[in-house]
């Protein structure tokens, strides 16, 4: 039973993480490296006082950070590849990467009406 509420416990987590990285507005290259850090130093917390490996549980997070670093012509791809995410979790990424990145308003647009 321990176990199951761990499991249950890592998930609503691992979901509520990807809903705050989804709504960030403004980020920088280094603001996603010490988000990764963050998540790591997480995962090694939580390993020091759990019987399971965390790990596999909150990958789901560091996928999505780590999204932000792909080139602009693999996030349709990415986003059909990744269904775990919703649709506004993905919009919100996509958002964040083409005013971060400089994207142009037509890119961004066609970018969000193809993975709709």
């Amino acid at each position: 039973v321990q176990d199951l509420l761990l499991d249950y416990g890592l998930e609503i987590v691992a979901e509520t993480l990807i809903e705050g990285l989804s709504r960030v507005k403004r980020c920088t290259d280094e603001g996603r490296a010490l988000m990764s850090l963050d998540l790591q130093v997480l995962i090694n917390g939580l390993q020091h006082f759990v019987s399971i490996n965390v790990k596999p549980k909150l990958q789901i997070v560091e996928t999505f950070i780590k999204a932000y670093y792909l080139p602009e012509t693999e996030y349709v791809h990415w986003a059909r590849a990744h269904p775990e995410y919703s649709k506004n979790q993905i919009v919100g990424l996509i958002n964040l990467v083409a005013s971060m990145k400089g994207w142009k308003r037509k890119t961004r647009l066609e970018v969000l009406e193809k993975i709709e």
